[in-house]
């Protein structure tokens, strides 16, 4: 799967195969798949300008390069509208293709077959929307049944226990979220906006079988807040693990799971079900594969010597545990292993940014494993590209915005390359 650093870009570049005037194509590479086809136009190479990706004057027709231009800047805007309509590209390549043509009206948007009765929004998120998603994550699937439980919830304290499509305007959204911030939900600002734009999700989905021509659902943006971050560094792992927990196996096992992932870097819902089976030597190395339970994504990272220890004193299988136990017992093991350094942290619960100074030991949860993975070898100098691979970020922005790098750790970051550039060395 191709990977794309921030939003993803329309390319326009010359066929090959002909001679003289050649056809111009379009290429659209995003993390759901790659598009390509002819945009209708051609153009002489000489008049081509392959680093704007434009058409340049040809003094015998001065205007052919701006009706030219004017065409390929439409398609670029319509192709990054259509994937941002489509959640971020979740549409079949034959359908974005005909999308690309109704909305450019290079043919006409067929008429829809007239349902014999539409279903109402909460019919058609029983029943047609939730079913289709059988074919992702299970946590995937558990959170947009949250969501359509808050739905209907606010429908019973807001509207009579209904809601219509055209109710999802502005207003809809603005009083939903303020809504969700309420007690007793207090949904932080991240909360709150997957939250929302899970209902657009369902929106667009309602829309694209044409239950409902409201459109307003698309211009509502969401917030993300800055929140701190919170990582070990590899000296407090390995403290961790030189920790005696003997006669204490209940916190041993909590121990032995957090430091698994945060040496694989996987989700709590991956690190507590590796098998035997999972795990095949290559070139003399041990090499972890598994197909990520939210994702789908199979993921394949080296064992290094301490989750290899461990795994094997559980015969590579590793032991079960509920993930608001593990997440009661790491604060009793962070307190035993004397993580006392206190911390600014930043809160928004309810949408309110509050800040606190709390413990380490206060902040040990399971996903603090998968971070530290991400932020220990990213300092270490693993590039992001390739970390990517294992924490499934699709993006390096995504990935940079996850780990914990502040502003002191990335000046501690850039010394530490700077120490292996002989070029960079300071003059003695």
């Amino acid at each position: 799967m191709p990977k794309v650093s921030g939003l993803p870009k329309v390319r326009f570049h010359l066929d090959t195969e002909l001679n003289g005037e050649r056809y111009i194509l379009l290429m659209f590479r995003y993390a759901g798949g790659r598009l390509k086809r002819g945009t209708g136009e051609k153009v002489n190479p000489k008049f081509w300008d392959a680093k704007t990706q434009r058409v340049v004057m040809d003094k015998r027709d001065n205007q052919r390069h701006i009706k030219i231009n004017n065409t390929l800047d439409s398609l670029a805007a319509v192709v990054v509208q259509i994937w941002r309509d489509f959640n971020l590209g979740g549409i079949s390549l034959e359908d974005f293709k005909n999308e690309i043509d109704y909305r450019m009206e290079y043919k006409p948007r067929p008429a829809p077959p007239a349902p014999a009765e539409v279903p109402t929004l909460f019919e058609f998120i029983e029943n047609e929307f939730l079913p289709e998603q059988e074919k992702n994550a299970y946590t995937t699937r558990k959170a947009l049944a949250s969501v359509f439980n808050h739905l209907k919830t606010y429908a019973t304290e807001k509207r009579g226990g209904l809601l219509h499509y055209e109710d999802l305007d502005f207003k809809f959204f603005a009083d939903f979220k303020k809504w969700l911030h309420e007690s007793p939900r207090n949904h932080s600002i991240d909360t709150a906006g997957k939250t929302i734009r899970r209902v657009k999700q369902m929106l667009n989905a309602a829309h694209a079988r044409r239950y409902h021509t409201a459109t307003d659902f698309k211009a509502v943006r969401t917030e993300t807040a800055k929140t701190s971050k919170f990582a070990l560094t590899f000296e407090e792992l390995e403290q961790l693990y030189a920790l005696d927990l003997t006669g204490n196996p209940r916190l041993e096992k909590v121990r032995d799971l957090f430091l698994i992932g945060a040496y694989t870097g996987l989700r709590f819902s991956d690190f507590t079900r590796i098998r035997p089976e999972y795990i095949e030597q290559v070139d003399g190395e041990n090499i972890l594969t598994i197909t990520a339970a939210k994702t789908g994504q199979i993921v394949s990272m080296p064992l290094f010597p301490i989750p290899a220890t461990i795994l094997r004193k559980y015969n590579y299988q590793t032991p079960k545990v509920s993930n608001q136990k593990m997440n009661d017992y790491l604060k009793e093991l962070g307190k035993l292993a004397g993580m006392t350094e206190k911390m600014f942290v930043t809160n928004t619960a309810g949408g309110k940014r509050s800040e606190a100074v709390l413990s380490k030991w206060e902040r040990l949860t399971t996903h603090v494993a998968r971070r530290s993975f991400a932020t220990n070898f990213y300092r270490a100098g693993y590039p992001a590209v390739v970390l990517m691979k294992i924490t499934g970020h699709t993006t390096e922005r995504q990935f940079m915005q996850y780990i914990a790098i502040d502003g002191k750790m990335n000046a501690l970051h850039f010394a530490d390359l700077r120490k292996a550039d002989n070029h960079l060395q300071k003059v003695s």
